[in-house]
């Protein structure tokens, strides 16, 4: 009976959480009819353009240093079994392939998620432990459009960000190994041998992925958080479960949508 109860809880704590997930998605597209007020408008940018900045623009160090290791270990090291002659058609295809496609969007997806997204769930556990939006309600506050509104946006336009700083970091970095080893190679022709593969049809798959998965990554940290109630405890398991819920999210995105703009 026990097997077959836990059997039974998982679809249904799953359906739950999936409903609860798209009620929260809801409630934010509703909270941004208020954003057609001026005033509501110009304090929501600025919550906007903060939270942008510690999630997309603060990650480029972080970014940029595996996007420097991935060029220099993997692509560098591609390019040495490479012949010259099919540098055009081969090595370009596999950068974008392995790069463009693949490593750069799911990378940049778990640095925002050990980075910002734990950070997320931390402050919206910490602020329900203190009782800090009863207060805010008592003020007349709404917490959808302090706290839900920015990330749901920023999230998504940050990830894309750090989709664009990994390739490009990368390509840099790959070159300059290359070049070290063989200084005949020119940095256009380097580029081009990419770009040339790099299709419309690629970048509108990047951009659905940085939408649908940092607007997931957002809406989880928020969900989670807002469950902790009684201790830090509570705060610790929403940033484990957040976490795993995020990963789990985030990779099937991505295996879903490259099987569905790849697959031939």
């Amino acid at each position: 009976m026990l097997v077959v109860e836990a059997f039974g809880r998982i679809p249904r704590n799953t359906l739950t959480f999936l409903m609860d997930i798209v009620g929260l998605i809801s409630v934010a597209l509703s909270a941004s009819r208020h954003l057609r007020k001026s005033n509501r408008r110009k304090i929501f940018f600025t919550l906007f353009v903060r939270q942008l900045y510690n999630t997309g623009v603060r990650a480029l160090f972080i970014n940029g240093m595996i996007a420097i290791f991935v060029g220099t270990l993997l692509m560098a090291r591609l390019f040495d079994y490479i012949p010259q002659q099919l540098l055009a058609d081969q090595y370009g295809y596999l950068f974008v392939v392995i790069i463009f496609r693949e490593l750069g969007p799911l990378i940049s997806g778990i640095i925002l998620i050990a980075r910002s997204a734990t950070a997320i769930t931390f402050e919206i556990g910490y602020l329900r432990l203190r009782r800090e939006f009863q207060v805010l309600n008592g003020l007349g506050i709404n917490p959808v459009f302090l706290f839900l509104l920015p990330v749901f946006f920023a999230f998504p336009v940050s990830l894309f960000l750090m989709f664009l700083y990994f390739d490009f970091i990368c390509v840099l970095s790959a070159y300059a190994m290359i070049w070290i080893s063989d200084p005949g190679i020119t940095f256009a022709v380097f580029v081009h041998s990419i770009l040339q593969h790099i299709t419309l049809n690629e970048v509108a798959v990047n951009a659905v992925k940085a939408i649908l998965g940092g607007m997931l990554i957002g809406i989880i940290s928020i969900y989670f958080g807002a469950r902790a109630s009684n201790s830090f405890e509570d705060v610790s398991e929403a940033i484990s479960n957040s976490t795993t819920s995020q990963l789990m999210a985030f990779f099937l995105i991505n295996v879903v949508l490259s099987l569905l703009a790849y697959t031939q």
